[in-house]
């Protein structure tokens, strides 16, 4: 009996965690990397946003989680990130501390093979993300198909951005070839080996 409380205890809890802060970590704008400062300073005064001259930052919903609500979040679908830093200079609590592109990242692209035209069977041969990366992050493999360099990859999302995979094939709704993914682990395996952007 004691033993059924606590589990039963325990996936209340767990839907707690799931409705206060959403099933999924959220892209942040530049210098927004550290989630816990970020949370505890964001007054959602929605700023970052209404400067953004290439509109890549979006106001996350209740879908994302209560306490993201209202809270910016990178939405790569509508536009990319030039690391032009007005959103930082223009939050007035510091919830988005001063960003260098060249030495931290938002999040690494990662390419999903499922959807992305040039890992398709029929051998399309898409190369935007390839020829298009401000930053040269991805290369082609031997197949001419795109690689991600999650060490020299600092999140613009200029990749997602251009991927054509939802105009070309059937459209599948969030997901694109290739996604800016927050939680992806690659990039900060890298940098704890002591890699990192040159």
């Amino acid at each position: 009996m004691a033993g059924g409380t606590g589990a039963a205890a325990m996936l209340a809890l767990g839907g707690f965690a799931k409705y206060a802060f959403g099933s999924e970590p959220l892209l942040r704008p530049p210098g927004g990397q550290d989630e816990d400062h970020f949370i505890a300073a964001c007054i959602k005064c929605d700023r970052c946003r209404s400067i953004c001259p290439l509109n890549c930052i979006a106001v996350a919903n209740m879908n994302d989680g209560l306490l993201n609500a209202r809270t910016p979040k990178m939405d790569f679908r509508i536009g990319y990130c030039d690391f032009c830093n007005l959103c930082i200079e223009c939050c007035p609590t510091g919830a988005l501390r001063p960003f260098d592109p060249d030495g931290e990242w938002i999040a690494p692209a990662v390419i999903d093979r499922s959807l992305c035209i040039a890992h398709q069977p029929e051998g399309v041969g898409c190369r935007r993300c390839i020829d298009g990366c401000p930053f040269e992050a991805i290369t082609a493999d031997a197949s001419g198909r795109p690689v991600v360099a999650a060490e020299e990859c600092n999140g613009c999302g200029y990749c997602e951005y251009i991927c054509p995979s939802n105009s070309y094939r059937v459209f599948t709704g969030i997901r694109r070839g290739i996604s800016v993914e927050a939680g992806n682990g690659a990039r900060s395996a890298a940098a704890a080996l002591g890699g990192g952007p040159s």
